[in-house]
């Protein structure tokens, strides 16, 4: 009985194992992204890219990887230059603000902040500002006038 219940425990193991080691949090559906048909999105702080998927420091990592894989419909593509936080202006004050007393993040999980990645394109030098929520989920599309590309092998 004992060996039973071990071989039971380590089947369910090796599944549980294989099952998140097949999971990609977000990387795949990149991929399959349609393009916004509003010139706002991305580009205005009141429209930004949420990118939230899983938890915030996987998001932090996967939005700069997706980031650093747009490319314009030209096919130029864009240098990091730099992130700043800035304010949601589409934030709104709860009438009661409860935090957690461990990580003083707010338990409702909306911080009001936004990511501004800022963007040179080569070629012409042109700046590119984009948007990013990584607090709060929605549909994620492509910008206007950008495309997501895979690296090359």
């Amino acid at each position: 009985m004992k060996n039973i219940f071990r071989t039971a425990s380590y089947i369910l193991f090796f599944v549980t194992l294989l099952c998140l080691t097949n999971a990609s949090f977000g990387q795949k559906d990149f991929t399959k992204l349609v393009t916004s048909t509003d010139s706002s999105y991305g580009y205005s702080p009141q429209n930004p890219l949420k990118l939230k998927k899983g938890n915030q420091g996987k998001m932090i990592i996967n939005s700069e990887m997706f980031l650093s894989r747009l490319k314009t419909q030209d096919n130029r593509s864009l240098t990091y230059l730099f992130r700043t936080t800035v304010s949601d202006p589409n934030y709104k004050k709860p009438k009661i603000k409860l935090n957690n007393r461990y990580t003083g993040m707010p338990l409702s999980g909306k911080l009001g902040l936004l990511d501004r990645y800022v963007f040179l394109t080569s070629n012409t030098n042109d700046t590119v500002r984009l948007f990013v929520d990584i607090y709060n989920k929605g549909t994620l599309m492509l910008p206007i006038g950008l495309k997501f590309e895979e690296p090359q092998n």
